[in-house]
């Protein structure tokens, strides 16, 4: 039998947060709003969501336009989020992935920041400032 007037004095205070936590963890398995539609940034790179996690990135070099398609992993569970980018049909990252983090600072933009590699050991860990790319919503 658990009698509490018996047990040390921390105990239900401890019981008491450990019962808290659990239900702040259980809140946190919110499913991540999506990406969807057409992003870009000021450098002239092109994302476009496509559904089903499917990524199409396009990148303009002067009058070059160059295409890739991808998939996408988007965690938002965890802080910052993660945004990792796979599969890549051509380019130079075919056979490698993007560890990404990601934050949203709004419906209308996002920032991205993200490091080559073979396992999430290569995501960065902060946001450094000189390889942090931010995405707006492209007008119609």
């Amino acid at each position: 039998m658990f009698c509490v007037e018996k047990q040390p004095s921390f105990l239900l205070p401890l019981l008491t947060a450990v019962a808290l936590a659990i239900g702040w963890l259980s809140c946190r398995t919110n499913v991540c709003p999506p990406f969807e539609g057409v992003w870009q940034t000021e450098e002239g790179h092109i994302w476009v969501f496509e559904g089903e996690n499917r990524l199409l990135w396009i990148t303009r070099f002067g009058s070059v336009t160059d295409t890739m398609h991808l998939a996408y992993r988007y965690d938002c569970s965890r802080i910052p989020a993660t945004l990792d980018l796979t599969d890549f049909d051509s380019g130079p990252w075919q056979g490698k992935t993007l560890y990404g983090i990601v934050e949203q600072g709004s419906d209308t933009t996002f920032r991205f920041c993200a490091a080559a590699g073979t396992a999430p050991s290569a995501r960065p860990e902060v946001f450094d400032p000189t390889e942090t790319v931010r995405f707006f919503r492209k007008r119609e």
